[in-house]
């Protein structure tokens, strides 16, 4: 079972608050994003950069929630 912390050290607080940015950010994104996950995937410039964001996103999402999960 997780143990509740009732405090948080301030690079755990800087950690959260930078990820609940970066994913209020991608609210902005929404429409671009709703269509590449429709597979309207035209090969442009600015597809293939949002690609690659959501990859370092999903990426760091991964690696962040592996940390958590070998703190339990």
């Amino acid at each position: 079972m997780r143990e509740c912390k009732t405090t948080m050290d301030p690079n755990e607080a800087r950690e959260t608050s930078e990820r609940d940015q970066l994913w209020a950010s991608l609210r902005a994104l929404g429409p671009q994003i709703e269509r590449l996950a429709a597979g309207e995937f035209d090969g442009s410039d600015l597809q293939k950069q949002l690609v690659v964001v959501l990859a370092r996103i999903v990426a760091a999402e991964m690696t962040y929630r592996a940390r958590e999960a070998g703190a339990e």
